[in-house]
């Protein structure tokens, strides 16, 4: 069983073209960097058209290539801090999103994307989960909040007793990378136990602090996207080394496969992703339990899903 927990759908109208010019830079600048290339923004911009994918079909095809069995699917709320409502507001992505993971039950888990500053935050949150059987949540923070702000405790309160998971972003990248740091997610773990808090890219450049939280909070996992892709496509003996690493420190079962397609299957395909963790090609020792755990098992409990 194979679970990536951090996949973005691709669909025309979810997010405003202001906001893809503002982060065409940073994107074209890391492509460059793993590929010796010299591409622009606008020539970033121009090839996420060939990744529009209305229905998801392109998605479950990706996956069966790549041997994917489920993955864990949400959206990003900018709307409500940064760029205003897209053409296909947050709510009916969310809707999208729910839609197709009941339709394809065994193949998607879908977390529903909100903006907790959201006046109306409780009453969708209730919906998510209770009316359109969302399974949890996707928080970016740096959309302009800190996570552990106390006004955000009803939200969490009410996830607490769903004792459904929060996917947070961790670390830099985009916005204010300052309300992202770990800290401030570790400290909503620490007040709700019963939340199964996961730290996307396992922070990032901050991933220090997101181990040391996820070795002492029982209730913290890491999510391996964007700096595990990264660091494999500079030097995949260092991204082992790091990946051992991070498994002594914390534990197999926090360590969650991740890709965040789109963005990184510029820098290395969904297939050769899975490869390069599934079947490490490196001397550093992975037992074949420590894998199974972190492709899957580990994801599988978090969401309480099968792995069979």
């Amino acid at each position: 069983m194979i679970i990536d927990v951090h996949v973005h759908l691709t669909m025309s109208g979810f997010t405003r073209g202001k906001f893809l010019k503002a982060n065409a830079a940073m994107a074209a600048y890391l492509y460059n960097r793993i590929h010796g290339t010299n591409i622009s923004p606008d020539e970033h911009i121009a090839s996420l058209k060939e990744r529009v994918d209305p229905d998801g079909t392109q998605l479950l095809a990706i996956m069966d290539q790549a041997g994917v069995n489920k993955s864990v699917i949400f959206g990003v709320d900018w709307a409500y801090g940064r760029t205003g409502e897209p053409r296909i507001s947050n709510k009916e992505q969310n809707r999208i999103h729910a839609n197709l993971a009941n339709k394809h039950p065994d193949r998607f888990i879908a977390l529903a994307a909100l903006d907790p500053r959201r006046p109306d935050a409780l009453e969708l949150a209730k919906e998510f989960i209770e009316d359109w059987n969302m399974t949890g949540f996707k928080l970016h923070p740096c959309a302009g909040f800190f996570p552990d702000d106390k006004a955000f405790y009803p939200f969490y309160k009410m996830c607490s007793d769903w004792k459904v998971p929060i996917l947070f972003h961790s670390g830099g990248l985009e916005g204010n990378w300052v309300t992202a740091q770990p800290g401030h997610i570790a400290t909503v773990a620490e007040h709700f136990p019963d939340i199964k808090v996961i730290m996307g890219h396992a922070g990032m450049e901050s991933w220090q602090s997101a181990a040391a939280a996820a070795a002492f909070l029982p209730n913290v996992y890491l999510d391996i996207s964007i700096i595990g892709q990264w660091r494999y496509c500079r030097n995949p003996e260092k991204f082992y080394r790091w990946l051992r690493d991070l498994i002594d420190e914390v534990g197999p079962w926090k360590v969650l496969f991740a890709s965040d397609r789109p963005l990184p299957v510029s820098w290395i395909s969904d297939v050769d992703w899975v490869k390069a963790v599934n079947e490490p090609q490196t001397d550093i020792p992975f037992s074949r339990e420590e894998l199974d755990i972190i492709m899957g098992r580990a994801a599988a409990a978090v969401f309480e899903t099968s792995d069979q």
